[in-house]
């Protein structure tokens, strides 16, 4: 019994509005298999060290003096001079502040889920200005105490060496913490044999060697600090409040050098630790080049296309041919193209995202050219069917490539598809057609 026409229109609509199910399913199944890789990230971090900011140094001078006020006498009310003592820090940054790193990353898996650790290996090298601190203060009686260098770290946890600080030819070990000198956590050095009444240039060097995950800063907080960072990382990120002035990369790893002046920053807004300071930290993310949640998550969102054109090209067939198409084997064959977004990620936390994709494509036109041409009782359809398909899945493949140009390409891809539809019928009476279906 022919169905008319119209209503196997309604059919195909339906059957493709049902198959959206699965592709939903699948859908959520990436969601969830994603929120799973970040929290393996966050595993990992909490088990390692956390993404790191290098916060300073910071030279801190404590003080004591005596200051003037004047105080209401409670019984003559009149007002009386009162000298108070006070303790007070003056911090000092440095002069310039340079630090030349190589980054080597290495994978970390819990399952079939992985994630980036990196070290950080380089100096960290500068000079501070030490002014004349007889007047570092209005008031009497000035004392100065002892001074110490505080190195600001977002995770202490991932030092890997024993940290010292190279000074004026003396080697001083550094302690934890950061005795407040910041709001960063990190470490210090006390420097009681420091001497602070000769004004002069003082240049420091603090080996560093450092673990963390996904991503590695600095705090712009020297008069002008420099920064430059060698790794074998193939798809770096560069975030952060400044841009660098130099940077290359290829599959071999990249180069990229900072130069951040102290005009280009906002010292009150770092010292402070805010939101506003945290927005002028600089550095590199290391992501993953390719995220095959991501990618299935892209391929997914055109599976409705998929089942369109599949749907369109059979029904078109039928009206050309007057040879009709069952309703079930047009289920079958788009449960078959849903089926292939479900392969393809399964296969793709195993394989990677481009040898999944070529398995699960393959494997998909193996079936589908096999149905068809038993389905539609022409070899010839049947492989001209598949071979259309194959096309498609060469096109949805190129999409996902070329991120930045997915619209482009795939807004011509649909044009180009509609163009040849309306150029192949142009002529057809579509009265007729649909007369001769019924």
């Amino acid at each position: 019994m022919r169905i008319p026409f119209p209503l196997k229109v309604l059919a195909v609509v339906g059957l493709g509005l049902l198959l959206m199910i699965p592709l939903v399913m699948t859908f959520g199944l990436i969601e969830s298999r994603n929120a799973r890789q970040m929290e393996t990230e966050a595993q990992v971090a909490r088990l390692t060290a956390l993404p790191q900011t290098v916060f300073g140094p910071l030279l801190v001078v404590p003080y004591t003096v005596e200051v003037r006020r004047n105080e209401k006498n409670d019984k003559t009310g009149n007002l009386e001079e009162v000298w108070e003592e006070v303790e007070r820090e003056h911090c000092l940054v440095p002069k310039d502040l340079d630090l030349q790193g190589t980054v080597a990353i290495e994978a970390r898996r819990r399952g079939l889920y992985r994630t980036q650790v990196y070290r950080m290996n380089g100096p960290l090298k500068g000079r501070f200005a030490l002014p004349d601190l007889k007047a570092l203060s209005p008031g009497r009686n000035l004392r100065l105490g002892t001074p110490y260098l505080s190195l600001g770290l977002s995770d202490p946890r991932g030092l890997l060496n024993r940290v010292d600080l190279r000074l004026e030819g003396a080697v001083h070990p550094f302690a934890s913490g950061s005795r407040r000198a910041h709001p960063a956590v990190g470490i210090h050095v006390l420097l009681a044999d420091l001497d602070l009444q000769r004004p002069r240039d003082i240049p420091f060097e603090i080996p560093l060697e450092l673990m963390g995950t996904r991503s590695f800063s600095l705090a712009p907080v020297a008069e002008e600090t420099r920064l430059s960072l060698t790794g074998t990382w193939p798809a770096p990120s560069f975030e952060g409040g400044f841009a660098p002035v130099e940077r290359r990369w290829s599959k071999a790893g990249f180069t990229a050098q900072w130069k951040v002046p102290h005009l280009s920053r906002n010292l009150e807004a770092l010292l402070e630790e805010g939101p506003q300071g945290q927005a002028q930290h600089f550095g590199v993310a290391f992501l993953e080049p390719v995220n095959i949640y991501l990618q299935s998550e892209r391929a997914v969102k055109y599976g409705f296309l998929f089942v369109a054109l599949t749907f369109g090209a059979f029904l078109l067939r039928e009206l050309m041919r007057s040879l009709p198409v069952h309703p079930i084997q047009y289920f079958l064959v788009g449960l078959s193209l849903a089926v292939f977004f479900l392969l393809l990620l399964g296969l793709a936390e195993h394989v990677g995202f481009p040898v999944a994709y070529a398995l699960a494509t393959g494997a998909n036109l193996a079936l589908l050219g096999t149905y068809l041409t038993a389905a539609l009782g022409d070899r010839r359809e049947g492989l001209l069917f598949t071979g259309g398909l194959a096309v498609l899945y060469g096109a949805l493949y190129g999409l996902l490539l070329s991120e930045d140009n997915a619209l482009l390409l795939g807004s011509l891809l649909i044009f180009g598809l509609l163009a040849a539809v309306m150029i192949g019928t142009r002529k057809m009476d579509w009265r007729k057609a649909a007369q001769r279906e019924d």
